[in-house]
């Protein structure tokens, strides 16, 4: 065993259980992707294309959602249409299998750090 196999992607399928919002429960079961496959999600969500940008979960969740075999659960086609509640869900357990973001959420809390009012930038015209 070399000191770096904790870097390294695993072969092994990982069981996570996704709360969606109505309170069901789904044992579901994901791969680990490498960095490659997340670094193109960033870069997808960054590009000027909005049809790259909406696509840019559905991507990522085609490739880590599996079967227990590891086969994959869904072609990329049919994650773009998952709903938005569940695709979230989805996302925020991909999230959490590697160790990305604040204990796995997927999207900004509904807390918010200013007054809740918008303001002019300060380079708007007057």
């Amino acid at each position: 065993m070399s000191k770096y196999d904790a870097f390294l992607v695993s072969p092994e399928v990982h069981e996570r259980t996704v709360e969606l919002a109505d309170g069901s429960t789904h044992i579901l079961h994901f791969r680990e992707l490498p960095v490659s496959v997340y670094r193109k999600f960033q870069i997808a969500e960054q590009s000027a294309d909005e049809d790259v940008r909406a696509g840019s979960m559905a991507r990522l969740i085609a490739a880590s959602l599996c079967e227990p075999d590891g086969k994959p659960a869904l072609t990329y086609d049919q994650a773009l249409q998952l709903k938005p509640g569940p695709c979230n869900a989805l996302f925020a357990a991909i999230l959490s299998l590697h160790g990305v973001g604040d204990k796995g959420k997927a999207s900004p809390s509904a807390e918010t750090n200013g007054s809740g009012t918008s303001s002019p930038s300060p380079s708007a015209k007057q």
